[in-house]
């Protein structure tokens, strides 16, 4: 990983500290409650989180922004520290930590600098005056809210990673108030011309869904990690809108995938993801925690995560039973049923090769119709998961088509496709039409069909091309680009006309 990135520190809160015109200090509001106020046990607490992840995940590039949780660090510290580990070491001057409001109503957005001081048990990190300046500058909505900042949690939480491993960085602390697209986008051309550096760093705190059973609340936060790894932020905002995703730091979150993307971001990983229950142990009303990594990957079209080469990309996708092949089918049926009647997921058992972690896309058909499609590109989570997932996001969230109807399922046909990783093609002769899906990437557009649409219309291998494209919205030629890169995979393919 460069040692030298773009970080958007944004966190999803709705409240903001006490903001003094000339060397204030904003004394800590939380410590005590969502951290601990001894300096000892909370340095024990941080070092402990950090240590616990172990080697820092490769990130093969540029990092520009992160997303983080903010509850209390016993529930959310764990996952915020795969973020934070990132930065160790890291030559960073300034970041700006972004979170919404949670005690304090107002419109627009406040920064809580310049000239103020934030402190903790670990002791104090000033604000880099020149950038808070600069935000204010950016229009009347940028303003200075004392009130604000006063109880707010959402930033403060952030300050001891921070402290641990960047010791000497300034921060510019911003809360968001009621999140309209006019706010997100300000905010969004504010963060991109302050972080017009290397060494000033961007991270997004949010917390996720709230207070569901955790088979129904990971559902709604996929949903959202999938926009996230699709470099989407019109799509998770869409989905924050209407309540299919659920994020109390979503307009801050989707400001800084903008500004990110703006200052060239092109992947982002999933870190981590769990929620309060793995803590409690009560698993039927939890708050979701993401940590993820924003990032320019190295070359000028890089290839997304789950790359492989060689004989890894001649293995087959999937080496399942069709035993295993049924009980997949049933979840994905059995998923999709219970969503629909009580808004969960059921628990299911399966064997170890369904824990292990797999790519796939779910398809409905009805009466030889498609009926919707989603599906996961990356082995991320265990694949009977994915699929479970997955079934529920081609059922209810394809925006393509109405969600389904509990009315509709018993006629609803289903497919599953396990995808092997992608490899970047480097000749179109390697393209075997049948055998092989394609997924175009340029200029962060992105579009993928799995290997049986070509087959299923009888396209030859340059259609194949020009349909991708035309997925991914770029003209049809546009695999022809040096700027575009061509992804192929395979799959293994079965629904439950094929098993009996």
């Amino acid at each position: 990983m460069r040692k030298s990135a773009y970080l958007l520190i944004i966190f999803a809160v709705t409240t903001f500290a006490s903001v003094s015109a000339a060397a204030a200090v904003r004394q800590p509001a939380v410590a005590g409650q969502f951290y601990p106020a001894d300096k000892d046990r909370l340095t024990a607490m941080v070092r402990g989180h950090l240590d616990n992840v172990g080697k820092s995940p490769d990130i093969d590039g540029e990092l520009i922004a992160l997303l983080v949780p903010h509850a209390g660090l016993v529930y959310s510290g764990q996952i915020a520290a795969f973020g934070y580990k990132l930065l160790d070491g890291m030559d960073v001057s300034s970041v700006i930590l972004i979170g919404p409001a949670h005690r304090h109503r107002f419109e627009g957005l406040s920064v809580y600098g310049p000239d103020v001081e934030w402190r903790t048990p670990l002791g104090s990190v000033p604000c880099n005056d020149s950038l808070c300046n600069l935000l204010l500058q950016q229009g009347q909505q940028f303003r200075v809210l004392e009130q604000a900042h006063a109880q707010e949690h959402c930033l403060e939480v952030q300050l001891p990673y921070l402290q641990t491993v960047l010791p000497d960085c300034e921060i510019v602390p911003v809360l968001m108030g009621y999140p309209d697209k006019a706010t997100i986008r300000l905010l969004a051309d504010g963060l991109a011309a302050a972080a017009d550096n290397n060494r000033t760093l961007m991270i997004a705190s949010t917390d996720w869904q709230h207070y569901r059973p955790a088979s129904q609340g990971w559902p709604m936060d996929s949903l959202g990690m999938a926009c996230l790894e699709n470099l989407d932020p019109d799509r998770l905002e869409k989905y924050i809108e209407n309540g299919q995703v659920e994020m109390c730091g979503g307009g801050a979150a989707v400001a800084v995938l903008k500004a990110a993307m703006a200052k060239g971001a092109n992947r982002v990983r999933i870190l981590r993801y769990g929620d309060s229950g793995d803590i409690s142990g009560d698993k039927n009303a939890v708050v979701g925690y993401v940590a993820a990594a924003i990032y320019r990957a190295s070359g000028e079209n890089p290839a997304p995560r789950g790359e492989t080469t060689g004989d890894d990309f001649a293995k087959p996708a999937y080496d399942l039973s069709n035993d295993e092949k049924i009980k997949l089918l049933q979840i994905a049926r059995e998923s999709i049923k219970n969503y629909l009647a009580v808004g969960s997921v059921p628990e299911f058992e399966v064997t170890d090769k369904l824990k292990e972690p797999g790519a796939a896309f779910v398809t409905l058909e009805r009466r030889g119709q498609l009926r919707g499609c989603i599906g996961h590109t990356v082995a991320a989570e265990p694949l009977y998961k994915t699929v479970s997932t997955c079934a529920i996001q081609a059922a209810v969230s394809d925006p393509r088509f109405p969600a389904v109807g509990a009315e509709e399922l018993p006629g609803l046909d289903i497919e599953i496709s396990v995808l092997t990783p992608l490899m970047e093609v480097a000749s179109l002769d390697e393209i075997e039409v049948g055998r092989d899906g394609l997924m175009i990437s340029m200029g962060g557009q992105r579009g993928l069909l799995l290997p049986q649409v070509a087959a299923d219309y009888g396209w030859n291998r340059t259609q194949f091309l020009e349909h991708t494209c035309n997925k991914a919205g770029l003209p049809k030629d546009a695999y022809k680009s040096p700027r575009a890169t061509i992804y192929s995979f395979r799959a293994l393919v079965f629904g439950a006309k094929e098993l009996h």
